[in-house]
């Protein structure tokens, strides 16, 4: 069985990870809530800055 799509050729990384899951959820505050609670408690402190930074920068919060 293969997979059709956009080949990657490596796995991202945590801190990618959840910068599509906020994108994906953005619409709905509780759930950004949720997804933003989730990532700065797994992410180490570099990580967690730049997801902040990154989340300031692009969206109203």
């Amino acid at each position: 069985m293969s997979i059709t799509g956009i080949p990657i050729p490596q796995a991202p990384s945590a801190l990618e990870q959840y910068k599509t899951l906020i994108r994906h959820v953005h619409g709905e505050p509780v759930m950004i809530r949720r997804a933003m609670r989730i990532a700065f408690r797994s992410l180490n402190p570099k990580e967690s800055i730049e997801l902040r930074d990154w989340l300031e920068g692009r969206y109203q919060l």
